[in-house]
């Protein structure tokens, strides 16, 4: 399928010390159930770190100018949640002295490039005002990828992360087998972590729960016990609340310190809706106009006569935005003033908001009015271009089996041009492949997914050295996306998994830890945690399997090390 340049229209073709004295004492069961599972935790994270970049890749390579937009997010990153960051207002100054090309600033090219991302992402994904009757960004984009096969694949599946989640990493590597399984029930304020690991046929599993009221946890290789701490419970007197105050922290704060962090009054999910709103009113605020122009531009192969739309961003309009968001934080920020004031406490020091907003309008002063254009005919855009009065930088959708398949990002400072970042694909038959490069920072990046198979594989070098290579089956459905892995390669090195699957779901399989012996750790004194320690060294000095496997332990780490 592909878009005629003339009329717009798609043309099919073929073809991610409860208390020291019993922490102590459980240190080596400890050791023996977890850190099998530490060992593996390297090479877990990095394959789980390439399984979020697989699904990622794709709609990376989708914003195209989120490539050079990364640096300028750094400089919001202390004042928004992850989930915000790509949404902020981006207006960084210039570093000194850091070149580009012959002489351009690349804070300059990163600026503009973040003004094109916050544009196309606070639009794109929030708003739906209309830009002429037939033109929006919403469609725009949604255009520009009609046809590529991974989104296709996967636009039904959508992970909620105050909904229903769970993310599951399982596999085996030198006779060692896990299985790791975090999920979370945002309804319900339930979440859960689980973890077994199975080395030369000895088994140690933990599993840990929280609700509106309770913490569980069990570890068998530990004893018979279920571990429970009452959170909701003002009346906790054990030598565990000893512990916490001679900390400097009150257990009653500590006790809703845990109710926020599991957002036991949906706080971080109102909050996360108000952010969505604000940044749908900063969309409104766009207001684009058809100025006359036009221009032509190459999809396809042909030339396209294109009608411009126009925005103007000013430097009151960002103040605005700026002073809305810093009043959005502020207001959460009184809200649960306890909560943070105690995380401030814990970390050392202020949180400091107020000089973090101060600076970024600080950094506002003279800024020089940007103007965002869109050139379409019809339902098909052939460029998105921010500029000032001597920069510019433009993102061109040259077409081909879908609109983006194939975009160069250019940029103009003052006279100095250039091409910052292009993005080629193809396709043949089901498989496509993209290729995002950038020789001016001396990055490529390919991946390939065959919409029959599920076969993808993903490669990425920068610098002349090989950052990963792997190769993978992705299952796509709508409450499911799993990705097996063939092979996986870091700087060169391959990973010595004998088989890894990574799972993320959007339903909640929840694990309770429900058998075992009550241990209430909030009211036990200090002789009875010191009871409890020695049970549980003597549990682990019975338990024969579990002393050969410390005894084979250190082989094991020779492997990994």
């Amino acid at each position: 399928m592909h878009f005629d340049p003339n009329t717009g229209e798609k043309i099919m073709d073929p073809g991610d010390e409860i208390q020291n004295t019993a922490a102590q004492a459980a240190a080596p069961a400890a050791d023996a159930a977890q850190q099998a599972t530490a060992q593996t935790a390297d090479a877990v994270n990095q394959a789980a770190a390439q399984a979020a970049a697989a699904q990622a890749a794709a709609q990376q390579a989708q914003q195209g100018a989120a490539g050079a937009a990364q640096q300028a997010q750094q400089a919001y990153a202390q004042a928004a949640q992850p989930q915000f960051q790509a949404q902020q207002p981006q207006f960084q100054a210039a570093p000194q002295g850091e070149k580009v090309k012959k002489g351009l600033p690349i804070g300059a090219v990163i600026g503009i490039a973040a003004a094109v991302l916050v544009v196309i992402v606070a639009v794109v994904v929030l708003a739906m005002k209309n830009l002429g009757g037939k033109v929006t960004l919403v469609n725009t984009l949604i255009n520009a990828y009609d046809g590529e096969y991974l989104t296709e694949a996967s636009k039904d599946f959508k992970l909620d992360p105050f909904g229903e989640f769970t993310y599951t990493v399982e596999g085996e590597v030198e006779d060692v087998e896990f299985n790791v399984s975090i999920a979370s029930n945002g309804g319900s304020h339930t979440r859960s972590a689980y973890a077994t690991v199975t080395y030369s046929g000895f088994t140690a599993d933990i599993n840990a729960y929280i609700d509106e009221k309770q913490i569980k946890a069990t570890c068998p290789v530990l004893g018979d016990y279920l571990f429970l701490y009452d959170y909701s419970n003002d009346k906790n007197d054990g030598y565990i609340v000893e512990l916490i105050e001679d900390a400097g922290i009150d257990v009653e704060d500590f006790n809703a310190l845990i109710g926020f962090m599991n957002d036991n009054s949906d706080l971080a999910k109102k909050f996360y809706e108000k952010n969505i709103d604000f940044f749908k009113d900063i969309a409104n605020d766009l207001d684009f106009k058809k100025t006359g122009a036009k221009e032509t531009f190459t999809v396809n192969g042909k030339s396209v006569s294109c009608k411009e739309y126009q925005a103007v961003i000013t430097e009151d309009l960002v103040v605005e935005w700026i002073e809305g968001y810093q009043k959005l934080w502020n207001d959460f920020y009184k809200e649960n003033s306890d909560d943070f004031e105690i995380i401030e406490d814990m970390i050392g020091e202020d949180l400091d908001l107020e000089d973090m907003f101060d600076e970024m309008l600080d950094e506002l002063d003279d800024m020089e009015d940007l103007t965002i254009s869109i050139y379409s005919k019809g339902a098909t855009a052939a460029c998105i271009r921010v500029a000032d009065e001597d920069n510019m930088i433009e993102v061109l959708f040259q077409g081909g089996d879908y609109l983006a398949q194939n975009v160069e990002i250019n940029y103009d400072f003052d006279g100095d041009d250039g091409t910052l970042l292009t993005i080629e694909g193809e396709t043949k038959g089901d498989v496509q492949t993209t290729t995002i490069e950038s020789e001016e920072s001396d990055f490529e990046l390919e991946y390939s997914y065959n919409r029959k198979t599920g076969e993808f594989s993903m490669s990425c070098e920068m610098n002349g050295t090989e950052m990963y290579n792997l190769e993978a089956t992705i299952e796509i459905g709508k409450n499911e996306i799993k990705y097996t892995y063939d092979t996986l390669e870091v700087y060169g090195e391959d990973m010595p998994f004998d088989s890894l699957v990574i799972t993320f779901s959007t339903k909640a399989d929840i694990k309770e830890p429900k058998k075992g012996e009550e241990i209430d750790l909030g009211n036990m004194d200090e002789d009875e945690l010191e009871d409890l320690a020695m049970d549980i060294m003597e549990e682990i000095e019975d338990n024969d399997d579990l002393m050969d496997v410390m005894e084979d332990f250190e082989d094991l780490m020779w492997y990994f090390y």
